[in-house]
């Protein structure tokens, strides 16, 4: 009898801002492999190739580029990685271009630690993965 093996995704994060990124390598660290923790867009397409990792996890702003450019940038050298978004823009046009570009996951960081497991294991094992925005008032109202 064949046991199968589920391997656990090495991730690469990026996001402009220090202290989340700590906070995301000690949320991650233990079910993942975080191969890099990185504050820049050019410093992750530098490491992607390098480092291998399986799925990238990028904030929208990344100082010196945005998380689409580097996401446009990945795309055109043919780069494997999956992304995911990790971002404070809950609006739709952002979540379809992001799908646009190719992503396989966008989670609102209003619901990260609701949604960004649940995303990467989504997009890990082929699928894809969207926070969904929580109800407006306007919306309650009826």
């Amino acid at each position: 009898m064949m046991t199968e093996i589920v391997a656990s995704p090495a991730l690469l994060l990026a996001d402009d801002n220090s202290a989340l990124l700590t906070t995301l390598v000690e949320m991650l660290q233990p079910k993942y492999k975080v191969v890099a923790a990185l504050s820049n867009g050019t410093s992750v397409l530098d490491q992607i190739a390098k480092l291998g990792p399986d799925l990238a996890i990028l904030d929208l702003s990344l100082g010196d580029l945005t998380g689409f450019e580097v996401a446009r940038r990945l795309k055109e050298i043919g780069s494997p990685v999956k992304i995911i978004f990790l971002t404070v823009h809950e609006d739709i046009d952002f979540v379809n271009a992001a799908f646009d570009l190719g992503a396989f996951g966008y989670v609102f960081k209003s619901r990260v630690t609701e949604d960004l497991t649940r995303a990467i294991d989504t997009v890990f094992s082929g699928g894809r993965f969207a926070s969904n925005a929580p109800p407006t008032a306007s919306q309650t109202k009826r």
